[in-house]
């Protein structure tokens, strides 16, 4: 039987939430006024984001010439907006909660996957990155919100996907909402901007809405391509079945695509240890 919305977040015992700091670097995308030095110093009070952030920092991904100590040190390092993407990631990682029966670990791996692969189209079609890294690394959250509510449903929608069905489509006929909706619906409630509500709510079907979201063309084709390298495809089977409607549509042509693609998908995050 479909149950509302309302019912679902309802049912969850403890709504996940993110971090005052993690909300206002969201917010403050593109902002030229924001204050950095006052960013740190927040980012310096939330304990667990910090040591996670520092030790992501030091570790060998980002190969500094030397140790970085504070934050305040990270952002002259690192930038910015590389620091911001960090401090989003962890906060957002360190909101959920552990699941009986559901692998975060693969969870999140897929998750940074496709926020870098969003963030690195993103940077060639010259729209906001880091709004493309958020809306990627949030966009299968309704899925774990699916699980926390309705975990009978959720493991029925699982072994369905594992038969082959769309997920979308097992969602909407057991549930009467999506994934994405509900994920849309998270954000809301965390006062993200419309435009990350947007990136979210239609990245499953992007096509399928009269105001094309690019952010939600860009995380869709991310999606894909981290299915794609979790199963393990070769790059015949990943252009095969690629979205190239949804490419199309967004100004990312064949010929781009066949030629950037592989460098695309050797792109790793780096952030895996945020979610141990």
């Amino acid at each position: 039987m479909q149950m509302p919305m309302n019912q679902l977040f309802d049912q969850i015992h403890k709504i996940p939430q993110v971090p005052e700091v993690v909300r206002t670097l969201i917010v403050q995308f593109n902002d030229p006024k924001v204050d950095f030095n006052a960013i740190a110093k927040n980012i310096e009070k939330e304990q667990m984001i910090s040591l996670k952030v520092l030790r992501l920092v030091n570790s060998a991904h980002f190969g500094l010439s030397k140790k970085v100590g504070t934050i305040q040190d990270a952002i002259v390092m690192l930038g910015m907006n590389q620091l911001r993407t960090l401090v989003i990631a962890s906060g957002i990682v360190n909101s959920i909660p552990k699941i009986e029966n559901f692998n975060l670990a693969n969870f999140w791996e897929n998750s940074f996957r496709t926020a870098t692969y969003a963030k690195g189209l993103a940077k060639e079609l010259k729209i906001d990155a880091d709004l493309a890294f958020t809306a990627g690394l949030i966009s299968d959250l309704g899925d774990i919100l699916i699980h926390m509510g309705a975990p009978r449903e959720a493991n029925e929608i699982d072994q369905h996907v594992k038969a082959g069905n769309t997920r979308s489509s097992i969602e909407m006929r057991r549930l009467g909402f999506t994934s994405e909706d509900v994920c849309a619906e998270l954000c809301r409630r965390w006062h993200f901007s419309p435009e990350l509500v947007d990136a979210v709510a239609y990245c499953g079907e992007p096509l399928k809405t009269e105001n094309i979201s690019q952010h939600a063309c860009v995380v869709h084709i991310a999606r894909y391509l981290s299915y794609c390298q979790q199963s393990g495809l070769s790059m015949d089977d990943v252009f095969r079945t690629f979205p190239s409607e949804v490419a199309a549509k967004i100004g990312l042509s064949e010929t781009f695509m066949t030629e950037n693609l592989p460098e695309l998908l050797i792109l790793e995050s780096g952030m895996e240890s945020l979610a141990a």
